[in-house]
């Protein structure tokens, strides 16, 4: 005890690790050695200890691999004592780390709104959100020790305000127009042309309407809820014919307007549907970033030819296609990988949908031979139907196919495949349809030699 009291007085040596080191190593016995640690690590509990100090004693002594003989001896002190220790370690670590977010946090406390706008800097937003995930997750010791937890909580409140403007004003904003768009036009005159210029007020007032009552379903859900209203909020999106219930809805509204007979009421009805499809996965699984979503939807639009056959049959729908590629986005980027691990564990069903799927496909070209305008219909309501379950039968290897043509050609190939895809838009159903075949086809392999095997 007089020995570390002794070393304490000297404030030029507390923060020196050498001094540290030719002390403890100056004690040759392992009974004083252990005695002095012990003094040093109850000094670490004084709040006039620097920092510094207990960083360079964890340092030389190695509390963070070995400290059990310093809680055997006393398990509260020492747990007391290491807390603010590693607090210390963790607080340097971070600040160097989240260089600007640690700035904020540690400032002055702006309003609600100015915090928010202090986030929009490029790389802030990210940096605070893996900042406060850190201190909630792995450095609690941090935030109690070290930090004001009313600005913790201050700059929680900035993040979560600034994400659901974020989306508010972004992906929200894009997603609700679009469906104001669907919304619009079909209550239009269902033998009228479905064009900007042919607009009412009445079609002004619809989309205006629908974004309206978006926005505000987005910002209650996403900025307004408190925590516990939140997890009640996840628990509900957890409810299987919620969460999936809006796929056949989506599937039979399309097959349903792909069979439309000329009235345009079917369609009319189907780009109803499709819009509040698109509002539902939405507010169930969130909302995706617009690059992804705009990607998936022109792949899922144009890529598979429905926007080349609806073109051809049926200009005035010409916003179909598209509504129907939205919502293969949210299927591809959300429920479908759900749907795959839902069906491995039912190995019978797999089967039978393969071969319900095979049997469709053989279908699918016998109705697109006859060349009429009834079969052809029917054949891309089947289609419709297949090339979304063709993702969940079997692993869709179409990034396999990309890679596989050379970079300098890749563009030239995209280009080939849109062009055959606005032109001859039944070709590339069935070249779609073959290979989603063959990948069936070998993903039953694949299983068959597995279960062999476990047997």
């Amino acid at each position: 005890m007089q020995l570390w009291q002794h070393f304490a007085s000297q404030r030029d040596q507390l923060e020196s690790r050498r001094s540290l080191q030719d002390l403890f190593a100056a004690v040759v016995n392992i009974q004083m050695r252990d005695e002095l640690e012990w003094q040093a690590l109850v000094h670490c509990l004084n709040e006039d200890a620097p920092a510094t100090l207990r960083m360079n004693l964890s340092a030389v002594l190695g509390w963070r691999d070995n400290a059990d003989h310093l809680r055997r001896r006393n398990a509260a002190v020492a747990t007391l004592a290491l807390d603010r220790v590693f607090a210390d370690e963790d607080y340097t670590a971070l600040r160097l780390r989240f260089t600007n977010a640690m700035a904020l946090l540690e400032g002055p406390q702006p309003p609600l709104a100015a915090g928010a706008h202090a986030l929009l800097r490029a790389g802030v937003r990210v940096e605070m959100e893996q900042l406060l995930t850190a201190l909630s997750r792995y450095h609690p010791n941090v935030v109690r020790l070290r930090l004001d937890r009313e600005k913790v909580e201050f700059w929680t409140r900035c993040l979560t305000f600034r994400i659901g403007a974020g989306r508010l004003f972004g992906p929200a904003l894009a997603l609700s127009t679009w469906c104001g768009l669907l919304f619009a036009n079909a209550s239009m005159n269902l033998n009228g042309d479905r064009w900007f210029d042919q607009w009412t007020p009445v079609q002004l007032a619809v989309l205006l309407a629908t974004v309206m009552v978006t926005l505000v379903a987005s910002a209650a859900t996403t900025v307004l809820l408190s925590e516990p209203q939140q997890q009640r909020l996840r628990a509900l999106r957890s409810i299987g014919w919620l969460r999936h219930g809006w796929i056949p809805v989506w599937l039979g509204a399309t097959a349903a307007a792909l069979c439309d007979g000329g009235s345009g009421r079917l369609t009319s009805a189907a780009m109803d549907i499709l819009g509040i499809c698109t509002m539902w996965t939405a507010l169930i699984y969130g909302w995706p970033r617009i690059k992804q979503l705009a990607i998936l939807a022109a792949v899922g639009a144009t890529g598979f030819g429905f926007a080349g056959h609806w073109l051809s049959t049926d200009p005035r729908a010409w916003q179909m296609p598209f509504a129907h590629g939205v919502l293969f986005a949210f299927f591809f980027a959300f429920a479908q990988q759900e749907w795959r691990g839902w069906l491995a564990r039912r190995p019978r069903l797999a089967w039978f949908g393969a071969t319900m799927w095979l049997a469709g496909f053989v279908a699918l070209i016998v109705l697109l031979l006859q060349r009429d305008e009834r079969s052809t219909q029917f054949a891309w309501a089947l289609f419709t139907v297949m090339a979304t379950a063709g993702g969940v039968l079997a692993t869709t290897r179409w990034t396999d196919l990309r890679s596989a043509v050379p970079g300098f050609f890749r563009g030239y190939v995209h280009f080939g495949w849109l062009a055959l895809a606005l032109s001859k838009p039944d070709i590339i159903a069935c070249v779609s349809a073959g290979l989603m075949s063959v990948w069936i086809i070998e993903e039953l392999k694949q299983r068959r030699l597995s279960r062999g095997k476990a047997v």
